[in-house]
């Protein structure tokens, strides 16, 4: 299980066909997050396993020689009955200079006993362009004369290429570098002849590595780091999600940053006509605000973007009270014009033919209060009276801190209980009794409206992207100046 840490930004609305709108986005994954996905991609596959106990002067059918890719060292001389004819090798190698050389090498061979890694770090080149570094650390030894550790690199060039709205991953060549090779020895019996073979057993190792390990470890390197990319560029919404013609993410573009892998994504919302409030078909263009601390990947979005998502989701439902409850019976009475007011012997009757009900045709709308958010929902009570002939109204506005959560891959707006109104017009008879209206309807919507809105609310959540190996199931909300971003912790 890996923890991943998810923010989303939007821009602006790009022109919306009938019945939908469509929201310009930015995903990121953190540089060090792909870091660590490719790292435990490549120790889970085991990709160095192919090195380990090798023979460096096995002849070809029986391992995979060192010797045999020196350019003077021809077909014919690597091979006498299966093996190495080390003589031959030895004279051409050191021009005689060193016969124990033959000794050693008969004496065991040089064997790749492990290896361990490899350590991954990434280079940004450009905005389309980085490179992946393996750092490879291979212990050798030459049997009971020398144990030593060599460090090794290995290196491969990643393009994104960009084709309409599609983003393609080029590898470019994976290769060893030649040359710095950072040699400890482990073990040795004898100074001198240890000095003097790793002479020749460093040129060697110099003009073979490379060949060596781009045959034996980049074939699957380059097959995994491709799967592995291809995934992190597919966007997807989880299979609980109701059908694709109500939410849809694209990937529009890719560009590489210091800190990131940042992802234009277009997200499609059912929007029926009059959902949306009148905007600017773009917003202006702001500069994304810095990855938070510790993030992995983020999902970060502006109110305004924020808001028009949740107006495109909002579907009001009507609530109609209980006229038992005794806050909605004091409403009643003393919102009740005077000609319906109950006399003694007929107060059950009358009541039984009056109504009270909540409406919120309006989507709640999310602000900023320094670096908390709120959450405003705007509404109406209304009082009904006999066949619906009269009516009175009393419009207000709930103001609490917003919460939010994310279950099943959705994220949840909700009211906290610790809630203000304020009124807006209401019937002129009431003056002088506005403090008592104002903490009924309160009373009210607190007791009876909230956990019915809050459950609305749920059914209505926003469907989060999800990337194989990252999701924003049980995402967290923290807003700060001039957006908003949400936070999450996933198995991807």
């Amino acid at each position: 299980m890996l923890l991943f840490w998810g923010s989303l930004l939007c821009w602006g609305l790009l022109p919306q066909a009938q019945g939908q709108a469509r929201h310009l986005l930015f995903l990121r994954v953190s540089k060090d997050q792909l870091e660590t996905d490719i790292s435990d991609l490549f120790s889970e596959q085991r990709i160095l396993d192919h090195v380990t106990r090798i023979p460096v002067t096995e002849a070809a059918g029986e391992g995979v020689p060192i010797l045999d890719h020196l350019p003077f060292v021809r077909e014919g001389l690597s091979r006498k009955s299966s093996r190495l004819d080390l003589s031959l090798v030895g004279d051409l190698l050191s021009g005689k200079s060193l016969p124990l050389l033959e000794e050693l090498f008969q004496a065991g061979g040089l064997i790749i006993e492990d290896a361990k890694g490899p350590e991954v770090t990434l280079q940004i080149l450009s905005d389309s362009l980085f490179q992946v570094t393996l750092q490879t650390k291979l212990y050798l030894s030459l049997q009971r004369i020398l144990r030593f550790s060599i460090i090794k690199n290995i290196r491969i060039g990643v393009r994104l290429e960009q084709t309409g709205n599609k983003t393609r991953v080029a590898l470019d060549d994976c290769h060893t570098p030649p040359g710095n090779l950072s040699i400890e020895v482990l073990e040795q019996m004898n100074p001198f002849l240890v000095n003097e073979a790793l002479k020749v057993i460093t040129g060697v190792l110099d003009k073979t590595l490379p060949f060596f390990l781009q045959k034996m470890v980049c074939p699957l390197a380059t097959t995994l780091l491709n799967s592995l990319l291809e995934d992190v560029l597919r966007i997807t919404l989880a299979p609980t999600i109701s059908g694709p013609e109500d939410f849809q993410y694209h990937v529009t573009t890719t560009e590489l940053t210091e800190e990131a892998i940042l992802m234009q994504v277009q997200l499609v919302t059912r929007c029926g006509p009059g959902q949306r409030a009148p905007r600017p078909d773009h917003l202006a263009p702001q500069p994304l605000p810095k990855l938070a601390q510790g993030s992995m990947a983020d999902l970060a979005f502006w109110l305004e973007a924020y808001n028009d998502i949740l107006s495109c989701l909002y579907t009001s439902k009507e609530l109609l009270v209980d006229l038992q409850d005794s806050t909605a019976a004091a409403l009643i009475q003393l919102l009740s014009p005077r000609e319906l007011e109950p006399g003694p012997e007929t107060s059950g009757q009358s009541r039984g033919s009056v109504g009270l009900t909540v409406s919120t045709p309006d989507p709640p709308t999310v602000c900023l209060d320094g670096h908390t958010a709120m959450a405003l929902q705007p509404g109406s009570l209304v009082l009904r009276g006999p066949s619906n002939t009269s009516s009175v109204s009393v419009s207000w506005k709930l103001l609490s801190k917003a919460m939010f959560s994310s279950k099943n891959q959705e994220l949840e707006l909700q009211f906290t209980p610790n809630s203000t109104v304020a009124l807006g017009p209401h019937p002129a008879g009431l003056a002088g009794q506005e403090e008592r209206l104002e903490a009924l309807v309160l009373e009210l919507l607190k007791r009876t409206f909230l956990p019915h809105h809050n459950e609305l609310l749920r059914e209505q959540g926003l469907p989060l992207p999800s990337i194989k190996g990252i999701s924003f199931d049980q995402a967290r909300m923290e807003p700060s100046e001039n957006r908003a971003v949400a936070s999450g912790a996933c198995c991807l």
